[in-house]
């Protein structure tokens, strides 16, 4: 964990206990809509993510993506803390997630698949894809063996169980400003193209890859908007004043360990986060994006 973690860890409650004083003195907002954001879950932590979306359910509103759109259009009230579940790359380990966790718990969540990556057939060639595309130069020898993909198969029993497909590009392509505009319109639009014609189902939601301001750019974002209606970020913030449906922020539950698996943070770190003890860190990137997606 980051030096600068175990600091958030230790002065969260701190900053909780503040937080509610503002609340309650009307200081402060009691309304809020945040997005979590999930990758691989090794099989030794489905016990965690369990104890931790058990958590996050005790102290937070878990919204359904019908329920998150409606609440971004202004269609629905945000009245208290909601928070909405999302997968990134289209790991297997998500299928399983589902049937296991998800499913029993009454959770309904957003899946952001990489378009080629559901195309592979062959666990070895999905591990070669994660090392030249997931994780860039990365040796394939250290991507460790679960991170092999769903497949098309798995994509259609999620949204048999009611979950949601979103596009995350077409090869997990950094779509910063160095990309051409004929990368980025096969990035952004076939890949959303791809998964509505196989899977039979409307591709809205598109999440970019990386989630950091320098991984995206102004002019990938004005061709996202032509193809999707909701469009999210991995930077960290509240979406219950949000200025744009393309621009939803998102907070990371997880971090990589040198072996590239990922460790989930614990629920106090997890929750300081909820809370917005770091939005202060991404102020410049939130401003930067909404400023794009105006």
């Amino acid at each position: 964990m980051h030096l600068h973690h175990q600091l958030q860890s230790i002065l969260s409650p701190t900053y909780t206990l503040f937080k509610k004083i503002g609340k309650k003195s009307g200081a402060l907002d009691v309304n809020s809509l945040r997005v979590i954001a999930y990758h691989d879950i090794p099989n030794n932590q489905k016990d965690s993510l369990f104890a931790q979306l058990n958590w996050v359910k005790k102290n937070w509103n878990i919204v359904s993506p019908t329920q998150f759109e409606l609440m971004i259009k202004g269609d629905e009230p945000i009245i208290g803390n909601n928070v909405l579940i999302t997968f990134d790359d289209g790991f297997i380990s998500n299928k399983i997630i589902a049937d296991e966790i998800l499913n029993p718990m009454g959770i309904k969540a957003i899946f952001f698949i990489v378009s080629d990556f559901a195309n592979i057939e062959n666990n070895e060639i999905a591990r070669l894809f994660v090392a030249n595309n997931i994780i860039p130069n990365a040796i394939v020898d250290n991507i460790p063996e679960n991170f092999v993909n769903m497949r098309w198969h798995d994509l259609e029993v999620l949204l048999d169980y009611g979950h949601t497909i979103g596009s995350h590009s077409k090869s997990h392509f950094r779509l910063d400003s160095s990309a051409l505009n004929l990368d980025l319109k096969e990035q952004l639009i076939v890949s959303g193209d791809t998964l509505s014609n196989r899977l039979g189902v409307d591709i809205d939601h598109f999440a970019y890859t990386f989630g950091d301001i320098d991984s995206f750019s102004e002019v990938a974002l004005k061709i996202a908007k032509k193809r999707y209606k909701f469009i999210y970020s991995g930077i960290r913030g509240d979406n219950s004043k949000l200025i744009s449906s393309y621009s939803i922020k998102r907070e990371s539950a997880a971090y990589q360990l040198p072996n590239n698996q990922y460790q989930l943070f614990s629920n106090k770190l997890l929750g300081s986060f909820l809370d917005g003890f770091a939005d202060f860190r991404y102020r410049k990137q939130r401003l930067k994006i909404d400023s794009w997606a105006r």
